[in-house]
């Protein structure tokens, strides 16, 4: 990878990375209602399963996903099923009022989520597009990106754990917790518009 497209590189993946997406939006309801020490293999998840996504993509299955558009909307709708699912879950929420059933992603499960994740596909296919010129050092350069990619997931998803915590911090300072439920659940619908839109 030239200098060139590195600094392309880390100005996209931080654009990309850093704004709101599933991910994103699932770490920070998972802190808020969790906290952070038990949001931490969801994090491991997508730092380990977004970077496989991209390899994975840039061996051959991002072409399958251009070439058949239908797996795209299947997965968007898949995604939006998930994401329904959550919100349903959210509302029942308040603070310290969890069920024993309740649990935060575990980090195979984040993992695998990125394979239903439009963000995670778009940002694997254009990534790979635009950073991994073909050539003999291919495949080196496609690993390169998987581990620009695992750091830049490390560094938004501790992040976003961050803004999670200081949700709820601002919910219980201003007396207004009982609505962590509402907020998390209207946030996930949020992510269920962006995905059908």
């Amino acid at each position: 990878m030239t200098s060139t497209l590195f600094v392309a590189f880390l100005l996209a993946g931080a654009t990309a990375s850093f704004s709101p997406g599933p991910n994103n939006l699932m770490v920070m309801t998972s802190s808020a209602k969790f906290g952070l020490g038990r949001t931490v293999p969801h994090c491991v998840g997508i730092t380990l399963g977004f970077p496989i996504l991209v390899f994975v993509v840039g061996l051959g299955l991002g072409e399958l996903v251009v070439a058949y558009p239908q797996i795209s909307t299947v997965m968007r709708y898949g995604a939006a099923a998930y994401f329904l699912w959550m919100a349903y879950h959210m509302l029942g929420i308040t603070m310290g009022a969890a069920t024993g059933r309740e649990r935060p992603m575990r980090s195979y499960e984040a993992a695998l989520f990125q394979w239903i994740n439009p963000k995670a596909w778009a940002m694997a296919v254009s990534f790979v597009a635009l950073f991994v010129p073909a050539g003999p050092n291919r495949i080196a350069n496609l690993a390169l990106l998987a581990l620009g990619c695992g750091v830049f997931g490390a560094l938004s998803s501790s992040t976003w754990m961050i803004f999670g915590l200081g949700l709820t911090v601002f919910l219980e300072r201003s007396g207004l917790e009982k609505y962590l439920g509402m907020i998390l659940a209207g946030l996930m619908l949020c992510a269920v518009v962006l995905f059908l839109i």
